[in-house]
């Protein structure tokens, strides 16, 4: 009986193994990435996909489900049907989320493993730029410095509860770095890019391009062996360190999937590991480094061991002094958002002057939320650093160009125009939109500032019209023109989808045209009503004539200027713009020497030099303040991680059942929003949230950038967090509250037409 029985159990499973060998997928397959474009496990799956595609004979779908450090792409892969045609991508950071509670299922009770792809190898980058700042060399070095100066150097990951901070709880045992949070490889990588971090733990194949551009250096590679492609860079077994951890992404299914579906998925990606399609990107990802290829048996005792080892280490430690806090995403959002909305409240009412609510406010909301005030300083000091250069570049060009304007450089352009124009607000007003849009071809909002408000200022000056209407007419051009793929926003945009950036501009050339006209639209409606306000205050007459009061001749040293020096002048204010517009020399030292030569040319004393500096040093020095205080607001925000938690908060007041129009929502708040988010969170922190709800419902990623872009583009020069819009504004001497009082409605109204434009010509459909 026995023998009978054993016979037909063994029947059955050849029977089920030979059942199992023979399924075929007939329909599309969807793989799940809990995590957003551009990383390194969105790059993994999107370079097995159309191999995959080639053996199966069926597309392989990628979906990208962002936010809750990876748990709402398991949740969402959890809650589709076990019909063996939806899969998940996982790596250890799902086995943290489920560890430390963050995650709201167990996930060895949901899942089942079908096969690793690659196990990776993190290393710990530094900016080349905080390599020379601080002097260490190679890790060894670093270690010694962060001894000796603790909490001084901030470190990137991505989550505070993922696999990178597990890795860096390994590597930096002992040692007090700053950790800073991003939701995002590409937000992350533009951090250290920019200079905002020092550090970063991360794969190789994220950071591939910025290493072999030079900006990045790898300074410590997590491996039991230091790696053929970076034989100079040491590796933690060589220093004694036990850290060897690196992302092993695998492919699970749901519990309940036909054996069948499993074992051909898990057949088929063992062919495809093994193709030479699949050898080049592993390595160029640095992912040969390491089997990468494991069956689920092989995979499921890896996973079984980690989980032992991920527990202990997890275990509850003594929280160390001053390190930041782990802040929950939501209170530090609504910290932000509250500190945001009073101080534009304060900038608005004019309750305080703005260096004061930019130095207390964030520092106020940084403590509130519990972060330690030497930290709070490190933020601070970090935001300040990157102001010296706006700073520089704003107090020599205005310096310049007030030299200029004393010696009359301007005044037979302004002769010209007036003459042409004669009193006509109108044509000035249409001329000021014009060279706008001429001066940012080259991207730069502050060369365009400088540009346009140089070129037009003495007309507004001496036609006593709203210099207000000037600075938002320079901002409608600025927003208009970033769509270009030159852009900041359009490039930032273009790294978050991994494009092209003239893929988004090629889509987005009909709106852009619609909104060059808009531009033009706003010029004339804003003449009309500075026609109005001069009528207003008596400065017309009526017959629309300009009252012009007579003008006191200066009794200074720059009254008589020769005529070979008016030559030399003119030459040298042609050469600065050609230099600003058209080559790569930095900016502020190329105002610093034309301001040299134009004190040497134009005033031969040095008591008179001195005295110009000085006057205008004087004139300069209250938007010098607000820069700096502008500049601790921003890497506050920024440092506290606040900017990226408003960012993934905005889309979750958004209810389900308008999920598909997610995009044209965030699109309609998109002016406020960057008021409050900045640039740079905008996009790597708002944008792949998005993208991510937006894709459940069949939105194409490249249409949710493309309306976004459009709608954000014309808010930036209003938005505090903005270096160069203070530049315009000291040009102007106008203050902050009031411009964004001013302008606000107006950009807000050009913002939302964009976005019908967007609509009504088939760029983004509903």
């Amino acid at each position: 009986m026995k023998r009978v029985l054993l016979a037909v159990l063994i029947a059955l499973s050849i029977f089920s193994s030979a059942f199992a060998e023979d399924w075929n997928f007939d329909k599309p397959i969807k793989i799940v990435c809990p995590w957003g474009e551009g990383g390194g496990a969105d790059g993994t799956l999107r370079a097995l996909a159309p191999i995959l595609k080639g053996i199966l004979g069926q597309e392989v779908e990628i979906v990208n489900i962002t936010g809750s450090n990876g748990g709402n792409g398991a949740l969402y892969a959890k809650e589709q049907p076990a019909d063996g045609y939806t899969f998940l991508l996982g790596t250890q950071s799902l086995f943290i989320q489920e560890i430390v509670g963050e995650l709201p299922f167990k996930l060895r009770d949901e899942f089942t493993p079908v096969a690793r792809l690659v196990h990776a190898i993190d290393v710990i980058a530094a900016s080349r730029r905080a390599m020379e700042e601080r002097g260490y060399k190679n890790f060894s070095e670093l270690r010694n410095f962060v001894k000796a100066h603790p909490f001084s150097i901030s470190i990137g990951m991505l989550t505070r509860t993922g696999l990178d901070d597990m890795a860096l709880k390994q590597a930096a045992e002992g040692l007090n770095f700053l950790e800073v949070a991003y939701p995002s490889g590409a937000g992350m990588n533009q951090a250290i890019t920019n200079g905002q971090i020092d550090l970063m733990v991360t794969g190789v194949a994220e950071i591939e391009e910025l290493i072999e551009g030079g900006e990045v250096v790898p300074l410590l590679v997590l491996s039991e062996k230091r790696m053929s492609r970076y034989p100079q860079v040491e590796c933690s077994n060589e220093l004694g360190i036990n850290a060897f951890l690196g992302a092993a992404r695998g492919i699970f299914a749901k519990k309940g999937t036909p054996e069948g579906a499993i074992n051909a998925l898990s057949n088929a990606i063992e062919q495809a590991v093994n193709t030479s399609e699949w050898n080049e990107f592993a390595k160029r990802g640095g992912y040969d480094e390491r089997p990468g290829f494991a069956k689920f048996e092989d995979y499921q005792k890896e996973i079984d061991g980690e989980y032992k080892s991920f527990t202990e280490i997890l275990k509850p430690a003594p929280a160390k002094k001053a390190a930041a806090p782990k802040v929950p995403a939501g209170k530090l959002a609504t910290i932000g958002f509250v500190m945001v909305a009073i101080l534009i409240f304060c900038l608005i009412r004019k309750v305080v002057i703005p260096p004061v609510a930019f130095i207390l406010l964030p520092t106020i909301a940084a403590l509130v939320a519990g972060f330690d005030p030497l930290v709070v300083n490190k933020f601070a000091a970090s935001g300040i650093s990157k102001m010296v250069s706006t700073v520089s570049l704003f107090v020599f060009s205005i310096s310049f160009f007030s030299l200029m304007n004393d010696v009359g450089v301007f005044d037979p352009i302004v002769n010209a125009l007036i003459k042409k124009a004669g009193t006509s607000i109108v044509l000035i007003f249409l001329a000021t939109a014009a060279v706008g849009i001429i001066g940012h071809l080259d991207g730069s909002g502050a060369t365009t500032f400088i540009i346009t408000i140089t070129a037009m200022l003495p007309m507004f000056k001496k036609l006593k019209m709203d210099n207000r209407a000037l600075m938002l007419l320079v901002c409608v051009a600025i927003g208009v023109m970033n769509v270009c793929p030159w852009g900041g926003p359009t490039m930032r945009a273009a790294t978050v989808l991994e494009t092209d950036p003239n893929n988004l501009w090629h889509k987005l050339l009909p709106v852009q045209g619609v909104m060059l006209v808009i531009t033009f639209v706003v010029a004339f409606l804003l003449s009309q009503v500075e026609k109005r306000r001069q009528k207003k205050l008596g400065l017309s007459a009526d017959n629309g004539e300009i009252i012009e009061a007579p003008e006191a001749k200066a009794e200074d040293a720059t009254k008589n200027i020769a005529g070979w020096k008016k030559l030399f002048n003119a030459l040298l204010v042609i050469i600065v713009v050609v230099a600003l517009m058209f080559t790569k020399f930095n900016p502020a030292y190329v105002f610093m020497l034309a301001l040299a030569f134009a004190l040497l040319v134009n005033i031969s004393s040095l008591k008179e030099q001195n005295k110009k500096l000085k006057e205008y040093g004087v004139a300069a020095m209250a938007m010098v303040v607000t820069l700096f205080s502008a500049g601790i607001f921003t890497g506050v925000l920024s440092g506290t991680g606040m900017l990226n938690a408003m960012a993934s908060a905005v889309v979750t007041v958004i209810p389900p059942d308008l999920g598909r129009y997610t995009h044209f929502i965030v699109a309609c708040f998109a002016v406020p929003l960057i008021m409050c988010l900045g640039t740079d969170s905008f996009y790597f922190g708002l944008l792949p949230v998005v993208v991510g709800i937006a894709s459940q419902f069949g939105v194409n990623p490249l249409d949710v950038a493309c309306v976004l872009l459009v709608a954000e583009n014309v808010g930036v020069m209003i938005s505090p967090l903005s270096p160069a819009m203070y530049l315009g504004l000291g040009l102007l001497e106008i203050d902050v509250g009031e411009h964004i009082k001013y302008s606000l409605p107006w950009i807000w109204g050009v913002s939302i037409l964009s976005i019908v434009a967007c609509i009504v010509l088939g760029v983004t459909p509903l």
